[in-house]
């Protein structure tokens, strides 16, 4: 009954904000998803509709902010508790504020450190670790929580920050904070940085990450995450993750364009044996992305996870069509592919944001405006 108040309370606050706000800007999207499951040989039928509302101030002047609400996602409803909704409603709520020698962020928002799009060892605040991710949204990293930065300018393309974060359990000793430096050295963008946070325990965060361009970009990052106690020597060790990446958009004969990318995550200390893998320590994972857009309004593409280790893999096929200015229509093809006790697998348990779940395949069609 609380979550259904939680849920109309969101309805009526949208209508108001949406009566009071000058430019608020609307997605919506409605996917219908027909999908089997070969582990319980079942066919399901779901629509899971979804909106979000971002409200944000001009770019004029010296204070900017952004309000961004999103519908949950209907299975925490059964599983999370009424802060866990609150926390997926409230997406994003911060200012900025440029004073004359540093720049002040403070709210719950996205500090983007290290690069990546899917793997991104520098992403030490949110962790862009593992597979957990749905293939089917634009932004395949898009977790937020709240913070304190300041950000003082060095120089052209070069500068330092500090963040603070708060307690996870109101424990003031629990608190966490950090700081990085972003220069460049001739052509190559140079990022190292440090977190401490605490996750169960203390955890000190170091990382450090390299960009350029060789025709296609290339980037790379690095971290560590070291305990306070324990085995601190084997636990340091087994948590180090490198990833890296190449981009490239190729452009072809009357506005059509190739985008390519590839990405990799790799786990020095993970089991190496050409076996069947976890997500918390597959040694090795890549990540390659085509995207061919034939036209202003058409684009098609194809995002894979692959394990090569036990040769499982999981693709989306997608594609969409802008018919009308803000609408579109969208439509995926997902399918994990492997033995059963693989990384991914559609006759056992795959990854996913909400926890494992069971493996299918699923098409799904639908549509997207914004307004």
């Amino acid at each position: 009954m609380v979550k259904k108040s939680l849920l109309l309370s969101l309805i009526l606050y949208i209508g108001m904000t949406l009566s009071a706000a000058e430019n608020p800007v609307v997605e919506m999207q409605l996917l219908s998803a027909i999908s089997y499951t070969p582990n319980t040989s079942q066919w399901n039928e779901t629509m899971a509709p979804a909106l979000s509302l971002s409200i944000s101030s001009g770019r004029s002047g010296n204070v900017r902010g952004e309000v961004v609400l999103k519908t949950p996602n209907p299975m925490l409803f059964s599983t999370a508790s009424t802060s866990d909704i609150y926390e997926e409603i409230l997406h994003k709520a911060y200012f900025k504020a440029r004073f004359p020698s540093v720049r002040l962020t403070a709210g719950k928002t996205r500090l983007s450190w290290g690069d990546g799009m899917l793997f991104n060892a520098g992403d030490v605040l949110y962790g862009s670790n593992d597979t957990s991710v749905t293939l089917t949204q634009s932004e395949l990293r898009s977790e937020t929580g709240l913070l304190v930065s300041l950000n003082y300018p060095l120089g052209f393309f070069s500068f330092a920050e500090a963040v603070v974060l708060p307690s996870p359990d109101m424990q003031i000793e629990h608190m966490g904070g950090g700081a990085r430096l972003y220069t460049t050295v001739q052509e190559t963008k140079v990022e190292a940085g440090y977190l401490t946070s605490y996750e169960s325990e203390r955890l000190h965060k170091p990382y450090i990450s390299l960009q350029g361009n060789i025709g296609p970009d290339w980037y790379l990052s690095s971290s560590l995450a070291i305990p306070q106690s324990g085995d601190i020597g084997e636990e340091t060790l087994d948590s180090w993750v490198i990833t890296g990446g190449l981009f490239h958009i190729q452009y072809l004969e009357n506005d059509k364009n190739v985008s390519l990318r590839l990405e990799f995550l790799t786990r020095p200390a993970g089991n190496w044996k050409l076996e069947s893998q976890s997500d918390a320590d597959c040694p090795l994972l890549l990540y390659p992305e085509v995207v061919y857009t034939p036209s202003s309004s058409l684009s098609w593409s194809l995002r894979t996870i692959i394990s090569p280790l036990d040769l499982s893999f999981n693709a989306t096929l997608g594609v969409n069509w802008a018919v009308l200015e803000g609408f579109s229509l969208l439509g995926f093809l997902s399918a994990p592919v492997g033995e059963k006790d693989d990384l991914f697998s559609w006759k056992g348990k795959v990854p996913s944001p909400y926890g494992p779940k069971d493996g299918s395949i699923s098409l799904s069609l639908g549509a997207s405006w914004i307004f």
